[in-house]
């Protein structure tokens, strides 16, 4: 896999930065460094070692004698792009001990895992990166500079200096950012960008976002860098790295709202969430004009209307002397009444409910503005929330209901109808402000069309089993809930055209997050390719919302990270997707990703042959899963998990595997109870397996259940009771299946 993966990065290009001319602006990027070793320097055959066959191998080469394997890499000591005598007089020096490979590595007094880049063909320490004259530290530009500076330094070692307008080196990294209402920053829209290799200058353009996107990419493509998780961003080792003359990249992404509720936070933004180019919300400050500002909602992101409704309802403060007026609506917010979220929806048709959400909404969005979480309001890119509550009390008042039902508009048209009003009225005190509303009813209306400026965010809970379009899922007698993806389909379709019409977004919240039954994973992973390309292409979706959470105990992280990658380029082939899956998988558990993902296929295979629809956040583990595959498979499985403990050398990875192998012992001990224990065919591994499966559990703290007072770990072994049993009190709810 190194070698495979980095011949990716042997074609690529590198740059580097400098201190700034000027004080940065205090942010925090928060993270450790994993630093590959792809090869060892001086190992022209890659057997892990440095003798006197590679001396041979780079000796023939030298001489240009064919019928040499040698990594080019590993070989050009020198660093120059060809392999000579110098390199050879290098690997003497190795091979006597004079010298160690490793000193042919330093940079400065420091390792450096890029030793030599380039731009074409230029080093790069003959640069600095150049933004616009009137640039400040509000402008993305300025800390796209600042992320460029920071990355290439801690891979090349070359810190470069970074300055306005007029170059001070002889070749240039040129950040160009374009105001979005100028032709030129038209052009770019949002979030578009572009960057180019022209006469030895780095030239990189676009307007809010654009420029730190195009950067990332530069990092990522080409410096052999990979924002896999909060905590820790890996660097693959090479040696020289050149960005050719004539390179040429644009991209416009095609989903324009992309978010994730997985692996990041507030502290790793700069190194997981935006580097991966995500823009929704819970960035916690992140959201501010210098990050490109976001495309989600600025205050709240769902459910808004009881948080409108405790603001609407809610009195000024009889004195207001020395108050901010951010005071004074945190105090109207505090003495207004919050309706109940899940039992609670407002009257379409009563004015003063209207009034009071409608103020609510101004007002939240004011507060949130002055606590500093976004400086500004940009036409066409600013979302306000105005969003029903998350439950199906919609109201049934006569009126209500002559619009619902005798009008034939349904509840999804009712509120449909509220939400158009307010994007209309909002544009008197906010021009260009879109509204968002979700869409949960199955109904549709009959001549209420969604408003230009609405987003209307469809929440899907169908199926989790079955893949959208494919009319693999029963109508009825399948997932316990009683809905499958069916249902969804036909409504993405018919507010993806309705949306089309109109002008109107249509986003999607998707649910493949394993919930509540943490011991055992959602065995969705190929869907969620499957999936993306089917909203995009078929149903008009321009926004998707990756609902994650839970435990990270088996690959609850893959998922978000594919999905996330699927979100900037859904147009990769599915090939490209389980390459993405792969390396992340060598990147957070080591050598034995190939065994880690036949271990995911097998765990979808057992998913499909269960021969029914299924829900994570309904199901039980035992619902989501055929026993019968499980058990004949069980001890194949388990090999594989085995074989990649084994092949792991971090410390990190092994504990990520032995936490895989609790999970697949938990649910393959459910599916050979009877067969291993009742029948004792295999009683003293049974129990030796449940002994070290319980004891991990109990010793690492394992959170079995999302409410573990519902289920608590139990207090002792059970050996004669089935461990979904024992765990989660009964197994499958499905009849005839058994436990």
């Amino acid at each position: 896999m190194k070698k495979t993966l980095f011949s990716l990065l042997a074609i690529a290009l590198v740059f580097s930065l400098s201190t700034t001319a000027f004080a940065a602006y205090n942010f925090s990027f928060g993270q450790s460094f994993v630093y590959d070793e792809t090869y060892v320097l001086g190992d022209a055959n890659g057997d892990g070692s440095v003798d006197g066959k590679d001396s041979l191998n780079l000796k023939a080469a030298v001489a240009g004698m064919g019928g040499y394997s040698t990594d080019i890499q590993a070989t050009d000591i020198d660093a120059d792009g060809a392999l000579s005598a110098k390199d050879s007089y290098s690997m003497k020096l190795i091979l006597s001990g004079t010298k160690r490979s490793e000193d042919f590595e330093v940079k400065n007094g420091e390792h450096v895992q890029l030793y030599r880049l380039t731009v074409g063909g230029y080093d790069i320490s003959d640069y600095s990166i150049v933004l616009n004259e009137g640039i400040t530290d509000d402008d993305n530009s300025y800390v796209a500079a600042l992320i460029l500076q920071k990355y290439v330094e801690k891979v090349t070692g070359e810190l470069i200096l970074i300055t306005y307008g007029t170059a001070t080196t002889d070749h240039v990294i040129r950040l160009c950012q374009y105001d979005l209402f100028t032709e030129e920053g038209q052009k770019y829209g949002v979030e578009g960008l572009r960057y180019e290799v022209k006469d030895g200058d780095l030239n990189i353009y676009g307007t809010l976002r654009g420029t730190m996107y195009a950067v990332y990419e530069i990092l990522e493509q080409y410096l052999g860098i990979r924002f896999s998780s909060n905590n820790e961003t890996f660097v693959y080792k090479a040696r020289l790295v050149d960005i050719p003359e004539g390179t040429e990249e644009e991209i416009y992404p095609r989903i324009s709202f992309r978010t994730a509720r997985q692996t990041f936070g507030s502290s790793g933004a700069l190194n997981y969430y935006l580097a991966l180019k995500l823009n929704g919300d819970y960035l916690g400050g992140y959201d501010e004009k210098r990050f490109g500002t976001l495309s989600g909602p600025i205050y709240s992101n769902a459910h808004s209307f009881n948080e409108y409704w405790k603001m609407g309802t809610g009195t000024y403060p009889a004195n207001t002397e020395g108050m901010t007026e951010s005071q004074i609506l945190e105090a109207k917010y505090a003495s207004g009444t919050a309706p109940d979220p899940y039992g609670w929806q407002p009257c379409v048709t009563n004015e003063k409910d209207y009034t009071t959400l409608f103020t609510g909404m101004l007002e939240c969005n004011r507060m949130g503005m002055l606590w500093g979480n976004t400086p500004f309001i940009e036409e066409g890119v600013t979302v306000f929330s105005f969003s029903i509550c998350d439950n199906q009390n919609y109201c049934t008042c006569r009126n209500c209901r002559k619009i619902a039902v005798t009008q034939k508009e349904g509840y999804s048209g009712l509120y449909l109808s509220l939400y158009n009003r307010a994007c209309v009225d909002v544009q008197e005190y906010y021009p260009g402000v879109r509204l968002m509303g979700i869409v949960y009813a199955k109904d549709f209306p009959a001549t209420i069309k969604p408003d230009e400026n609405l987003v209307i965010l469809y929440c899907g809970t169908g199926c989790n089993n079955h893949m959208l379009g494919r009319e693999e899922c029963y109508e009825s007698g399948g997932q316990l809930n009683n809905s499958n993806n069916n249902n969804d389909v036909f409504a993405l379709n018919f507010w993806g055209d309705a949306c089309k019409e109109t002008g109107a977004d249509l986003w999607f919240w998707v649910y493949p997050v394993t919930y509540h039954y943490y011991l055992v994973g959602c065995p969705n992973i190929p869907n969620l390719y499957y999936d993306t390309k089917y909203l995009m292409d078929e149903c008009n979706v321009t926004g998707i919302f990756y609902e994650g959470g839970g435990r990270t105990y088996n690959f609850e992280t893959l998922k978000a990270y594919a999905s996330v990658r699927l979100m900037w380029d859904p147009d990769m082939t599915y090939e490209e997707y389980v390459e993405v899956c792969k390396e992340y998988l060598y990147i957070n558990y080591g050598e034995g990703y190939e065994e880690l993902w036949e271990y995911i296929e097998m765990q979808t295979e057992a998913g499909d042959q269960c021969g029914t629809c299924f829900i994570n956040n309904f199901d039980r583990p035992g619902d989501m899963y055929s026993y019968e595959y499980i058990a004949e498979n069980y001890e194949y499985m388990r090999s594989l998990l085995v074989t990649a403990l084994n092949k792991a050398e971090r410390s990190a990875h092994k504990s990520k595997i032995e936490t895989l192998i609790m999970s697949c012992d938990f649910l393959g001990l459910s599916s050979v109870h009877t067969d291993w224990y009742v029948n004792e065919n295999n009683v003293e591994l049974y129990k030796e397996r449940y002994a070290n499966m319980y004891n991990y559990i109990v010793s690492n703290g394992i959170v079995t259940f999302s409410e573990q007072s519902v289920y608590p770990v139990p207090e002792s072994l059970d050996y004669k009771t089935n461990p979904m049993t024992q765990f989660y009190n009964e197994g499958s709810r499905r009849p005839g299946i058994y436990p």
